[in-house]
């Protein structure tokens, strides 16, 4: 993994886009992967499918349009699906399959990325293993109703000279916070609705890159 490709993280699944077909979620998350994501997360409730089967189907499908065009693919807690398809990385949070994640094959080598949602996560996941970190909320949002509380600009700027691992901030953000975030430190953005519901998706993520690029 290059850190350059955490810039623009697309983290997404069918429950994104409830209006739509999976047909027509696939062409949603094309156009994004068009549009210059570097990363996309695949994240869903595995509510939106008749069995496991079509739930396979939908995940080739986007994992070939990701490597179409060149976006890091990642599976989101579950370890077997990520080996099973031989995915680019793993996402996991606390507590949900981080060992089972750190003992994927070395035969099935695999970016794993980690959660944290404050200091002492954050410390912790230094000596984790993971290959990068997810920090956030750093503000409100909606789009996980589990949710930690929001970290917000002051308190992500005390924590993060502890870390030493590329990251990503997620939660609540906005194109106002992006330039903020790279002056942080932060190595990108991983964004649910800023990109889904983005009448101008080229243009966002256009913006999300300007304000690494600034850096």
């Amino acid at each position: 993994m290059k850190i350059e490709q955490l810039q623009c993280y697309l983290v997404a699944g069918p429950q994104d886009y409830p209006e739509l077909s999976l047909t027509e979620f696939i062409v949603q998350i094309e156009v994004l992967m068009q549009s210059g994501i570097t990363a996309y997360q695949f994240r869903d409730k595995g509510t939106h499918y008749q069995n496991c089967e079509e739930r396979l189907d939908l995940v080739l499908k986007l994992q070939f349009l990701a490597k179409k065009w060149q976006v890091l693919f990642i599976i989101n807690d579950d370890v077997d699906l990520a080996q099973q398809i031989h995915a680019d990385g793993l996402h996991v949070g606390q507590g949900d399959q981080i060992q089972a994640a750190l003992k994927v094959p070395q035969a099935l080598p695999m970016v794993i990325g980690l959660s944290v949602s404050n200091a002492s996560e954050l410390a912790a996941a230094q000596d984790s293993g993971a290959d990068y970190l997810g920090i956030g909320p750093i503000f409100a949002t909606q789009s996980k109703t589990d949710a930690a509380p929001a970290l917000g600009l002051a308190k992500l700027a005390e924590i993060l000279p502890q870390n030493h691992l590329p990251i990503v901030g997620i939660g609540g953000i906005t194109e106002s916070v992006l330039s903020d975030l790279a002056e942080l430190g932060l190595n990108g953005v991983a964004v649910i609705s800023m990109l889904t519901r983005s009448d101008n998706p080229i243009e966002t993520v256009q913006k999300i890159k300007e304000a690494w690029h600034g850096i």
